[in-house]
């Protein structure tokens, strides 16, 4: 597990590279917006973040002061700084596919597909219900699929097959191949598992209510 400390010198880094950068390029080229009123705003995850660059980089929600987790400020760093205008192949691979995928597969099981089959293995329904208050669309794989728009130019399939009395519930998570131009492989992993537990955080409470 990546230490505090290891989070905040990876942001600092990131901010140094944002500095750089010209905010309405960045918008361009990411998906994002850009005015001169509102600043550098991207959408995460059906939420929008505003990045300040200067004089210090900050990023928060637009509509809300809850302070955004710092894995969370250094994807959408990380999604800005890589995001180079290149449009979707429209074909779909496994992270193992991802280069550098080999190296991160385990951490990428235990972060995310595990947990996502383990809450949702039995419940099908209910991960439909909850990656619907996400904005996802449903997709024609999997028993159950649903495909999420986390960034503009990043979208994510999660597909589950339900289990019988031979074989316990499957899933798989699957990334256009243009994923690996935008983010590296950790990123990949950190932003698939920040996902399974936004979804599980939202069976949880649908579940006590």
């Amino acid at each position: 597990m990546p230490r505090i400390d290891d989070y905040k010198e990876s942001f600092r880094l990131a901010a140094l590279e944002l500095k750089k950068r010209d905010p309405a390029a960045l918008a361009q080229s990411s998906g994002a917006e850009y005015s001169a009123e509102k600043g550098l705003v991207v959408a995460f995850l059906g939420a929008g973040y505003r990045v300040e660059i200067h004089p210090e980089t900050k990023i928060g929600k637009i509509d809300s002061n809850e302070e955004v987790a710092l894995p969370d400020q250094i994807l959408i760093a990380h999604y800005l700084l890589g995001a180079a205008g290149r449009k979707a192949t429209g074909k779909l691979i496994t992270f193992r596919q991802v280069p550098d995928g080999h190296f991160y597969f385990d951490a990428f099981q235990r972060r995310a597909r595990d947990p996502f089959v383990k809450f949702f293995g039995d419940n099908g329904a209910l991960f439909v219900k909850c990656a619907e208050m996400l904005g996802a669309a449903p997709v024609d794989n999997g028993d159950y699929g649903m495909e999420f728009s986390v960034f503009p130019h990043i979208q994510v399939q999660l597909l589950l097959w339900a289990g019988d009395e031979e074989f316990p519930p499957e899933a798989t998570i699957l990334f256009d191949e243009s994923i690996h131009w935008r983010l590296p492989a950790e990123d990949i992993a950190v932003m698939s598992g920040g996902l399974v537990y936004r979804l599980i955080g939202l069976g949880r409470k649908m579940l006590s209510a």
